[in-house]
C-alpha cells in the first residue's frame, strides 16, 4: 500500500528492447508500488522526448517518474523519490546511474557523487532515466512553453533542457544517491557516436542560454557558467581540454578505458561545432525555430 496520498505514475519511453521486462518486473517489486506504468513504444523512433510527452499525457498522477526501458531500479526506488520530493516541497528528485558497461562504468566514476540526500544547487539532478516531477510544474511548461520536454532535442539534451527551464521558473531540486541499475552495452562506435550527438545537443542548449536573459544555467560548464549562474563562455580552457585533453588517464585503470573516453571528447566537440556550424549557415527562419525550441531535423539515434 502507499505510504503517501500521491498518485505515482511511470513513464517509460522504449524503442521495444529486451531489457524493458527487466525493468517492468523491478517495478512490480517497488515496496512503494506505482499506481500506473506507461509504456510508449515509439515505432517511427521520434526520439525519447516524444516518448515521454506522450507518456505523461497519458498519465494520471499528480506525480511523474521516469525511467528507461534499459534501466533496473532498486527496490526503494519510488519510495525514496517520493520521501524526497515531500520532505523538501520540491519540483523534483533524482539520482544518476551505477553502470554495467565497463566502459561506461569507468567514464561514470570520474564524477564524485555526494552520497547523503541534498538539495542541488545545479548539476546533480537532470538525469531523465532516474527523476520524480511533481505535475503541476511540468504542466507550467506545457502551457507556457508549449511542450514538456523540448522536440527539438531528439537525440541528446532533453532532459538537461527541460531542468534548465523549470530552474528558471524557481523550480527546488533534491538529489537522491539512489542509483538506477543501467543495462546500456557500449561498443567504441555507439560511444562515439553517442558523444557526437551529446555534442549536438550541448549546442542548441548553449544557443538558447545565449538569447536568455535569465543567467540562470542547468549545471556547471566552460560554456555557460558555474553555481547557477551564466557567465561568459570560457572558450580558451574549452578548447585546451577539448583539443590536447582531458587529462585524466590518472582516473582509469584501463588505459584502453582512457583513450576510449578521450576520443569520445574529440566527437562531442565535433558535434558542437558540426552544430554551431549549421546553424549559421541556416536559413533565419529555421534558426529562429530552433532557438526557440521548435522541432528541428536532427539525425536520429536509437538509445542504447
Amino acid at each position: 500500500m502507499p505510504i503517501d496520498r500521491h498518485i505515482v505514475s511511470v513513464v517509460i519511453p522504449t524503442l521495444g528492447r529486451e531489457t524493458l521486462a527487466l525493468c517492468q518486473d523491478a517495478l512490480a517489486k517497488q515496496t512503494r508500488q506505482p499506481d500506473e506504468v506507461i509504456v510508449v513504444l515509439d515505432r517511427e523512433r521520434r526520439g525519447v522526448a516524444w516518448g515521454r510527452n506522450e507518456g505523461i499525457a497519458r498519465a494520471k498522477g499528480d506525480l511523474i517518474a521516469l525511467a528507461d526501458d534499459d534501466g533496473i531500479p532498486p527496490p526503494d526506488w519510488l519510495e525514496r523519490l517520493v520521501g524526497a520530493l515531500d520532505r523538501h516541497d520540491a519540483a523534483a528528485a533524482g539520482g544518476t546511474f551505477q553502470e554495467t558497461d565497463p566502459l561506461l562504468d569507468a567514464i561514470r566514476r570520474r564524477t564524485v557523487l555526494p552520497t547523503l540526500e541534498q538539495i542541488d544547487q545545479g548539476g546533480l539532478v537532470g538525469n531523465g532515466g532516474n527523476i520524480l516531477f511533481k505535475r503541476a510544474w511540468l504542466a507550467a511548461c506545457e502551457q507556457e512553453d508549449g511542450y514538456i520536454f523540448n522536440p527539438s532535442f531528439q537525440c541528446a539534451g532533453e532532459d538537461w533542457e527541460l531542468i534548465w527551464r523549470l530552474r528558471k521558473r524557481g523550480a527546488k531540486m533534491v538529489f537522491v544517491p539512489n542509483p538506477v541499475t543501467h543495462l546500456r552495452r557500449a561498443t567504441a562506435r555507439q560511444h562515439f557516436r553517442h558523444s557526437f550527438h551529446r555534442g549536438v545537443g550541448i549546442a542548441v542548449l548553449f544557443r538558447a542560454m545565449q538569447a536568455d536573459p535569465s543567467g540562470i544555467v542547468p549545471q556547471d560548464s566552460l560554456l555557460w557558467g558555474e553555481g547557477g549562474k551564466k557567465t561568459k563562455p570560457r572558450w580558451l580552457k574549452a578548447l585546451w581540454l577539448k583539443i590536447l585533453g582531458p587529462f585524466e588517464r590518472h582516473m582509469f585503470q584501463r588505459a584502453g578505458h582512457f583513450w576510449l573516453f578521450w576520443l569520445g571528447e574529440k566527437c562531442q566537440s565535433a558535434g558542437f561545432v558540426w552544430e554551431m556550424c549549421r546553424s549559421m549557415v541556416a536559413p533565419p527562419g529555421e534558426r529562429s525555430a530552433r532557438t526557440r525550441g521548435q522541432a528541428a531535423s536532427f539525425p536520429m539515434e536509437p538509445r542504447s
